[in-house]
Parts: C-alpha cells; sequence; structure tokens
C-alpha cells in the first residue's frame, strides 16, 4: 500500500509553512506506525494505533509533567480529588527541585531519587511527608510501566527503598479517660464547639470513621439501629450497630438538619461535583483540627488533637480494655494486622510490668 503525505494549509496563512511542517510530523508517525504493522503482517486495531501514537512514537509522553497531568485530572474524573491533590503537591516539589526544566521518565534513577530526598530534607522534609512524596512518585512510574511508557527495567526504586523512611511514629492516641473529658466537657458557653466535638466522639464510636466517610453519611445509611456504609479509602463495607452516643449525635443533628440527604452540616448541597466535596472537606476540616485543640486545652489534654486522633484511640482503647489485635484489626477494615499494630499506642512501662507479672499468678 503507498502512502501519500500532503500539506493541508494554503498559502494564504501567514504561518502555513509551520502549521505544514507540523502536520508533515503528525502523518510521518501515523505512517510509521501503519507502515510497522503492516510488515510485520500483524492486524493494527484502534486501540493499538492510539497506544502507538500517543505513546510509544512520541516524544512528549515520556515527559513526566505531561503524563503526570494527564493522570491527575483521570483522578478528578473519578472522584478521587484528594489522591488528586496530593499528586499535584508532589508534581510541583518536583517541578521545584528541578527549577521547572524538563524531566523525562529515562531520568529518574536512583541517584535523582536520592538527590530529590536532599531536596525535601533542606526544606525541612520529615521521613514522613518525604515518604509520601516518593509513594506519589512511585505510584506514578507503575502507572507508566503498565502503559509501557517506562521499561521495566528501568524501574527506580528496586535500588532506592521508600521502606527505609519509615520511622518510628508518633502514636496518636488518647486514653479512655481523655475520650470521657472530651464527651462530657461542658460547652454550653462554647457552642460554636459543639459540632467538632460531635464529630469527634461520632468517629471514636463508629470504628474510627474518618472524616471524608463521616461527611458523605446520608441519613439512608441508618436502618434497624445499624449504620451501613463504604469506606471510600479502601471500598470495605462496614455495618456499625449504633451505641448511645452515637444515637445522641444522630438525634442532635436530626432536630438541627437543613434539609440536604447528609447527616453532617458539612456538604450543604446535593448535588456538588468531586472539587466543590474536596474544597468542602479542606475548608471543614481545617477549622474541626482547630475547634480540637481548643477543646484539648479545655479537657488539660496534653497532646495535639487532632480528626485522626480519634480513630487511633478506638484502636487503642480497645486494646486496654483486653480485646485481641486481630478483632480489632477486622473491625477497623484493616487488610492485616500489621496495619492495626501501627495504631496501637505505646504502653508505659508500668502496664508491661504487669503484664508480666501475670506469669507468676
Amino acid at each position: 500500500m503507498i502512502y501519500k503525505i500532503k500539506s493541508c494549509q494554503n498559502k494564504k496563512r501567514s504561518d502555513y509553512l509551520k502549521d505544514n511542517n507540523a502536520l508533515s510530523s503528525i502523518k510521518k508517525r501515523a505512517l510509521g506506525i501503519f507502515t510497522k504493522y503492516e510488515d510485520e503482517s500483524k492486524l493494527l486495531t484502534l486501540d493499538d494505533f492510539e497506544t502507538e501514537f500517543r505513546v510509544t512514537t512520541n516524544p512528549e509522553a515520556k515527559n513526566i509533567y505531561n503524563f503526570w497531568n494527564e493522570i491527575i485530572q483521570e483522578m478528578i474524573d473519578a472522584g478521587r480529588t484528594g489522591n488528586a491533590r496530593a499528586n499535584k503537591e508532589t508534581l510541583n516539589s518536583i517541578m521545584l527541585f528541578q527549577q521547572k526544566k524538563p524531566l523525562y521518565f529515562k531520568n529518574v534513577r536512583p541517584e535523582f531519587l536520592y538527590k530529590y530526598e536532599v531536596f525535601l530534607r533542606s526544606r525541612g522534609g520529615t521521613d514522613g511527608g518525604i515518604g509520601v512524596r516518593m509513594r506519589a512518585l512511585r505510584a506514578l512510574i507503575n502507572r507508566a510501566i503498565e502503559r509501557k511508557i517506562m521499561k521495566k527495567e528501568d524501574y527506580p526504586f528496586s535500588s532506592y527503598k521508600i521502606s527505609k523512611l519509615k520511622g518510628k511514629a508518633v502514636k496518636k492516641a488518647i486514653s479512655i479517660s481523655q475520650i470521657n473529658s472530651i464527651k462530657n466537657l461542658d460547652l454550653s458557653k462554647n457552642p460554636e464547639l459543639i459540632n467538632s466535638r460531635n464529630y469527634f466522639m461520632f468517629s471514636f464510636y463508629t470504628r474510627g470513621m474518618n472524616f471524608a466517610d463521616m461527611m458523605k453519611l446520608e441519613w439512608t445509611a441508618i436502618n434497624d439501629d445499624k449504620i451501613y456504609y463504604t469506606r471510600s479509602k479502601t471500598n470495605v463495607n462496614f455495618t456499625i450497630g449504633i451505641l448511645a452516643p452515637v444515637k445522641k449525635i444522630l438525634d442532635y443533628f436530626h432536630s438541627k438538619h437543613n434539609g440536604t440527604k447528609y447527616i453532617f452540616p458539612i456538604l450543604l448541597h446535593n448535588k456538588l461535583n468531586p472539587t466543590q466535596i474536596e474544597n468542602r472537606k479542606k475548608k471543614t476540616i481545617k477549622k474541626y483540627n482547630k475547634d480540637l485543640k481548643i477543646i484539648a486545652r479545655m479537657c488539660n489534654i496534653d497532646k495535639t488533637l487532632t480528626s485522626y486522633v480519634a480513630r487511633h484511640s478506638y484502636a487503642s482503647c480497645l486494646k486496654e480494655k483486653g480485646v485481641a489485635t486481630d478483632i480489632i484489626s477486622e473491625s477497623m477494615g484493616h487488610q492485616n494486622i500489621a496495619i492495626t499494630q501501627a495504631y496501637l499506642k505505646d504502653f508505659d512501662n508500668s502496664v508491661l510490668d504487669d503484664a508480666s507479672a501475670k506469669l507468676l499468678e
């Protein structure tokens, strides 16, 4: 088969030469793909052509920035706005490290990762924060390999191990007595803190439900004195019995109901797009965490109180009550016990000594 390449712009256009050169380049790439498959007597499908044209023969596909922005847009379209934001922050960080110079997949080698780590540390980065950046980059590299933009043998994370960044995490749990002091705190003179206290206690008594799932929890999720929901982060389904403190909180918000389908007054309209939901979450959780710091001071709790402390405290308090770790793990929807153990706070030496003394009984 003979293919003929023609220019498409006539001389009436001032920049027709530039346009024709660009069109010729595109047509040559397309022609090369057709010729390759014809020479090899292989069937060329539309999917094959798209992969060859957009990825294999496209130099710009090797540009990490372009590919990353494409992945971020896919996340936004899928409603995964939190992941999209985290990836955008990492992309911006790498562009700053590169001083906005182009970066191609072939340049991402172990030495690049070590230098990027040094850069992050020079800006005050901790092991945890650096790990977040590196995991986002690793996920991107894996996607590039899946889509045949990068070769498996060039995978840089075989040499550079993110696991080395896992220092001993600061345990975020508080004790059951501190939980009770928050629950029983008199807020009659501080009504502006009531919602935040309720969010925290609701999370604690619903197996550490995280803020994103609470925010989107609808009244239809309640049936037969149980709460049914799917955790957005893990896609695990939960059926949670409604304890007395939870019922009290639900009754409170039902009396204040603003007419939306949501239980909590966080999403104020039923038809918000993913970006609007993410923006609302970001704004509300900022106030929520600020309120929790005030509540902690009022309760003489010397630890930093945040929305996630409720989840850690749920696990830790159950452990203190003697509940087995595997049961705690299942109740929280963890995939393995190792994840649960990361939630459990270190016990005081006296507690450990008492446990050892039981061997003498």
